[in-house]
């Protein structure tokens, strides 16, 4: 199958977008640390000030160098975030200071837009797009959204993912029923493994179908496979597949291992 000069162009077009997303001052390629906040006031590595949690929120005493709001932090400020979630809290100089809550414990994420992480970015390695890629499968969603608890990028944390039901699809020779979760405007996320794990691809990387069609068929384009942030960086806390989102082929499409 040949691939016309519209899809070509398609895909080049969202692939540019990406990389531009993932190069931005805050973006995915600028973190620079990962920190489970102490149970008592401590220090972190590269941040003035003292870090803890206590009674279900983050808290910081101030120090020279934190700003709020555009303003010096003063005394002791506290905060909260949801499970999954991430709260742009304080500046030190340029430098983000994020708070997320990851399995039910705080941490604080630093992300510096000079980060050798994004000053070495040359952008993201694909492979050729190949339309024999584009295939389209049955969506059978769940009677109820399902808590499946999963690994993650971190070896000391494990998450839940809502899963709303399978994708069905068909890959060469065999069939393959992935669990799927929710996307936004009527499209599915799909997180797998695949046989180019571990050499040309991340251990694991995920792609967005098209949109659900009231027949429930959904069109995935594996042209438009993604790494997960934990594979531009050491600190990523990516939740890994659905235990059996495997395939056992080696999916050649979408982007490789970043250099």
């Amino acid at each position: 199958m040949t691939i016309t000069t519209s899809q070509e162009q398609d895909w080049q077009t969202w692939h540019t977008l990406r990389e531009q997303d993932l190069n931005t001052d805050y973006g995915w390629l600028t973190i620079v640390a990962f920190n489970w906040l102490p149970a008592s006031p401590s220090a972190l590595p590269g941040l003035p000030g003292e870090w803890w949690t206590a009674d279900g929120l983050a808290h910081v005493r101030a120090a020279d160098g934190l700003t709020l709001n555009g303003e010096p932090l003063e005394g002791t400020v506290s905060a909260s975030v949801a499970e999954a979630g991430s709260l742009s809290w304080l500046l030190h100089g340029d430098k983000l200071v994020e708070l997320v809550l990851r399995g039910g414990r705080y941490a604080i994420r630093q992300r510096d837009p000079r980060a050798a992480t994004r000053a070495g970015f040359s952008g993201v390695p694909t492979f050729a797009v190949d339309p024999s890629w584009v295939v389209t499968g049955h969506f059978s969603p769940y009677e109820e959204p399902v808590r499946v608890e999963v690994a993650t990028a971190r070896p000391d944390l494990r998450q839940h993912v809502t899963a709303i039901g399978t994708v069905h699809l068909a890959l060469g020779d065999s069939a393959y029923e992935l669990v799927a979760t929710a996307a936004g405007e009527g499209k599915v996320s799909l997180s797998f493994h695949d046989e180019t794990n571990g050499g040309e691809t991340a251990p694991w990387r995920t792609v967005t179908t098209g949109p659900v069609q009231a027949d429930r068929s959904v069109v995935v384009d594996f042209n438009r496979t993604i790494n997960l942030p934990y594979a531009f960086t050491d600190y990523g806390t990516c939740p890994a597949p659905v235990t059996g989102n495997q395939l056992a082929v080696a999916v050649t499409a979408g982007e490789k291992k970043p250099r």
